[in-house]
């Protein structure tokens, strides 16, 4: 007689086999977890930057209304009075 088919309902592999198959998986998950991890300082390093840029502007921001109040008030300590007005 011949068999056609079969029905393999359990595999048991030497334990080399197993173990190495254990260690491919386990390597895959450490590359996934050190691409993830790079990313996330990519990340954390692209907002730092932007962070301080910001807040660069807005200091720049600040110390212009700041130089522009002392001229508005060096302008007003010098004409006050004599109604002429100064233009900058």
């Amino acid at each position: 007689f011949q068999i056609h088919k079969a029905l393999v309902t359990e595999l048991n592999p030497d334990a080399e086999v197993v173990q190495s198959m254990n260690e491919i998986n386990k390597q895959k998950r450490l590359r996934d977890a050190a691409v993830m991890a790079a990313e996330a300082e990519k990340v954390r390093v692209v907002k730092a930057a932007e962070a301080a840029a910001d807040a660069s502007q807005l200091q720049g921001e600040g110390i212009a209304r700041q130089r522009r109040a002392i001229v508005d008030g060096l302008r007003n300590s010098i004409t006050e009075g004599t109604g002429e007005t100064l233009s900058t």
